[in-house]
């Protein structure tokens, strides 16, 4: 059996971006640093980041929740050391879904927040603008009921963008 060939790199972010414009979505930023390629959107109030590694055949949709506030930070990471696995259990519960998964963001051994991630395949055959919307409803949804499982767990509490790259991304994603 013999696949199709995969598209490159730069057909797809021409593809993703014309697909972001028909779903009337706003590209705040768009990058191509060689290793990394991409899209920071804007889907109703969240910040989603649409990013390609060279050569993966792949991108992954991201909704990232992070906190700098000392106080939330410690709460957070008190879950973790006494590993309550009730919190735990909930917050992953929370965070994932058939169409995603979640990972912890961990910065000096601390955890810092939380990325919610749909990989999603605009290089292969068939792929479509109802594919790219549904991972982006799927990571919107699902982070932001997660923001509010967490502000019911520890209350009020500021969100930050912290996303390492692309150098040159927007400032804040949070307000």
């Amino acid at each position: 059996m013999t696949l199709p060939p995969t598209k490159q790199a730069e057909e797809v972010l021409a593809i993703l971006k014309a697909f972001l414009q028909d779903m009337d979505l706003e590209i705040t930023k768009e990058f191509d640093t060689g290793e990394l390629c991409g899209f920071w959107i804007k889907s109703g109030d969240f910040p989603i980041l649409i990013e390609n590694t060279r050569p993966l055949k792949y991108c992954v949709v991201a909704f990232q929740i992070t906190f700098s506030d000392e106080m939330i930070l410690g709460i957070l990471n008190r879950y973790y050391e006494k590993e309550d696995h009730r919190f735990i259990f909930r917050l992953t519960q929370v965070l994932t879904s058939p169409q995603t998964s979640f990972v912890r963001v961990i910065e000096g051994g601390r955890t810092v927040g939380f990325t919610v991630l749909k990989s999603i395949y605009p290089f292969h055959e068939g792929f479509s603008i109802s594919d790219l919307d549904r991972a982006i409803q799927a990571v919107t949804s699902v982070g932001d009921v997660g923001i509010a499982f967490l502000k019911s767990e520890m209350g009020s509490m500021d969100l930050d963008h912290t996303p390492p790259r692309p150098v040159d991304e927007p400032e804040q994603m949070y307000e």
